[in-house]
């Protein structure tokens, strides 16, 4: 057991202003108790600073230990008057000075000895060197991941470049040959289905396309109105997923520190998703309400939809990830992904609380403008 943290860092800020490069001691608990309000656990000491700058440093503690010793004479004893060969003298009479006196002493540990010295000055610059080694593979490993997100970045715009003109040759020949197949019910709903399919390929490239501009896009954060945004989101949410029948109720909608696009993309989302999931349910109900809390304002979007298992609590962030039973509903598990890149560089969050079959309910922490 060791003291509490608030002890352990007053006890570090002590030491950067001691000139030791290492400490120790038995008698802390008795020297220091009240300056640092440490305990039993703390009867010993052994600091060891690891750089020149004391930013860090390695730290054991020893309990108390209580040390028995036994004197040849009781030191509290009183002199005496005594008779010596007539003479009378003050003195300490040897026939009891000398009786064995015992005497507990407490507030220290067991002593530091020179073996856990030469240990600690040997122990240190083997954690220099692995530190040293580990921060210069982190650097590299940055290195690489960096690289492999420009790739990523470049796979995801020549995608969307080179896939977007055959995707459009092939829309607008479906679409004339549906048109031409009138008298074809057969041949027309086919083709309707093929557009219906070119569509969803679109939007999944618009979706990953937005997903890396998420991440590198500029940012200009202002004090947003997000009434009125709301409710345009909700009037064509409702409109385009023919889900006019959703109740919708509004709180509160406090103001948000945001950029105007990245707010509209993460409402746009999240709204969408609620009217989306909840619209097959007997009564669709979505609610929004925002309350502005410390320095943060937090919005709850919470439908009476699908819900979402425990089981993919840990993956409904990540790209392409869709659930078991979102697979009737249109989508292509992107959504999310970007809505959790775009809170966090708005430096916000996003988490949610769900049941199967009851519904889900966002929540968006956004900055208090």
């Amino acid at each position: 057991t060791v003291p509490a943290e608030n002890a352990i860092r007053k006890i570090g800020e002590w030491m950067q202003s001691q000139p030791e490069k290492m400490f120790y001691s038995n008698s802390f608990l008795k020297d220091f108790k009240e300056q640092f309000d440490v305990d039993q656990n703390a009867a010993g000491v052994f600091i060891a600073n690891l750089d020149s700058l004391k930013t860090q440093m390695l730290i054991w503690f020893r309990k108390e230990y209580t040390e028995h010793i036994n004197w040849a004479g009781y030191e509290e004893k009183k002199p005496e008057t005594v008779n010596h060969y007539g003479t009378e003298k003050i003195m300490i009479s040897p026939r009891k000075s000398f009786e064995i006196f015992s005497e507990d002493i407490n507030g220290k540990s067991k002593h530091w000895q020179n073996k856990n010295i030469i240990a600690v000055e040997k122990l240190i610059p083997v954690i220099l060197e692995t530190s040293i080694n580990q921060s210069s593979k982190i650097v590299e490993l940055n290195d690489q991941l960096k690289k492999l997100n420009e790739e990523l970045d470049s796979f995801s715009h020549t995608i969307s470049h080179d896939l977007g003109t055959p995707l459009t040759v092939m829309k607008l020949n479906a679409q004339l040959l549906e048109r031409t197949q009138k008298e074809n019910p057969d041949v027309q709903k086919k083709v309707k289905k093929i557009i219906e399919e070119i569509n969803s390929m679109e939007v999944m490239m618009r979706n990953v396309l937005d997903l890396s501009r998420a991440k590198t896009s500029e940012i200009h954060l202002e004090n947003m109105e997000t009434l009125s945004l709301i409710d345009k989101i909700m009037y064509d949410a409702k409109f385009t997923l023919q889900a006019e029948s959703t109740e919708v109720i509004k709180g509160d909608c406090p103001n948000v520190l945001a950029d105007k696009t990245m707010l509209k993309q993460v409402l746009q989302n999240v709204i969408g998703n609620a009217i989306k999931y909840s619209s097959k349910s007997e009564s669709p109900k979505v609610e929004i309400h925002g309350e502005v809390s410390g320095e943060s304002v937090i919005y709850k979007i919470k439908d009476n939809g699908i819900g979402i298992a425990d089981k993919n609590n840990e993956k409904m962030f990540k790209i392409f990830s869709r659930m078991e039973n979102a697979k009737s509903f249109q989508g292509n598990g992107v959504g999310l992904s970007i809505v959790y890149r775009l809170m966090k560089r708005l430096g916000g969050n996003i988490s949610f609380e769900s049941k199967v079959n009851e519904g889900t309910t966002f929540i968006l922490t956004f900055q208090k403008p």
